[in-house]
């Protein structure tokens, strides 16, 4: 573990030789600081939950309605026109062309594919090789803990010998009237970087007033002697980790696809996002009731709208 050391640096306002004391060991102290999931379907379901509880307020959410009534048509619920449903069926054919690949970029199922493959060989490797696994991992944390308490304890000699070297400062300050103005002067040009976040220049004043930069390698050095260096990852372990850095970037690469699909669809049928998804759950609605219940129409839907989608019910399901 590496410790950041931090410190709060205040302006020189006192020349009195005590206030001067205290203003520049505040300044001596000043640090510079380093700074897929699935979604079975071309459109998330989760991201949609409010657009399915809209649908469902719309359509038959009303028990003193008639459920057999369309909706209100608005500018989020617009009537499923052969026009509309045409252009429907062409954005999800889009969208489905991006999934397979039509861009160029591999398609979703080789994408997922070699995904599973990544995620399965490296559960193979962890579950044949647990027991080195488990006993590199109780040497690690082992070394860590014993690292820790080392560069801890260097870490605190060297604070406690920066503090006394800072206190000698000050007491030179009290009775060296020429390095008093020299400390001065440094101090209140070490306000004016601060305020401007120039941290090259504040490295520059403490360099000039014989103040180091603080330096934790030797709290490194003093864990490698009392400690040796970590142990060694199996090369097994490091495969399997290769192996689930690939699968999360083949997953990142799914998500980026199915958005970009859900994009086109939305893109080339002609509605807005919103229109899109709330026309997009009707029609799951409707071919899920053709599914379900073959004996009546769906219910919610306009006599044209009904038509409409019979005529291209086909074309939705296989696309859907």
């Amino acid at each position: 573990m590496s410790y950041a050391l931090s410190a709060t640096s205040n302006r020189a306002h006192g020349l009195s030789r005590r206030g001067f004391a205290i203003a520049t060991i505040a300044a001596f102290a000043l640090p510079v600081h380093d700074a897929s999931a699935q979604i079975g379907g071309l459109v998330k379901r989760a991201r949609d939950k409010a657009v399915e509880q809209q649908v469902e307020k719309r359509v038959g959410g009303n028990a003193t309605a008639n459920a057999d009534a369309p909706p209100k048509f608005d500018d989020v619920t617009v009537e499923l026109t052969p026009e509309r449903v045409d252009g429907i069926v062409r954005g999800l054919a889009a969208g489905r062309a991006v999934l397979d690949g039509a861009t160029g970029a591999p398609g979703r199922a080789a994408l997922v594919a070699r995904r599973d493959a990544a995620a399965t060989k490296s559960e193979e490797l962890a579950s044949a090789n647990a027991k080195a696994f488990n006993a590199y991992t109780e040497k690690r944390d082992a070394s860590q803990s014993c690292r820790n308490d080392a560069m801890y304890a260097s870490r605190e000699k060297r604070q406690k010998a920066a503090e006394e070297r800072t206190q000698q400062m000050s007491s030179r300050a009290m009775t060296d009237p020429a390095f008093r103005e020299k400390a001065i002067a440094i101090a209140q040009k070490m306000g004016v970087a601060q305020q401007k976040g120039d941290t090259a220049e504040i490295r520059r004043l403490t360099a000039e007033l014989g103040i180091t930069e603080d330096d934790a390698k030797p709290d490194t050095l003093a864990a490698d002697k009392a400690c040796g260096r970590e142990p060694a990852k199996p090369a097994a372990m490091v495969e399997s980790e290769r192996l689930n850095a690939q699968a999360t970037a083949l997953s990142d690469q799914i998500r980026q696809l199915e958005e970009s699909s859900a994009a086109t669809e939305v893109k080339q049928s002609g509605l807005d996002e919103r229109q899109y998804r709330m026309a997009r759950e009707r029609i799951e609605a409707y071919l899920s009731s053709l599914k379900y219940n073959t004996k009546s129409q769906p219910r919610g839907f306009s006599r044209r709208e009904l038509d409409a989608l019979g005529a291209r019910r086909g074309d939705l399901e296989k696309a859907m």
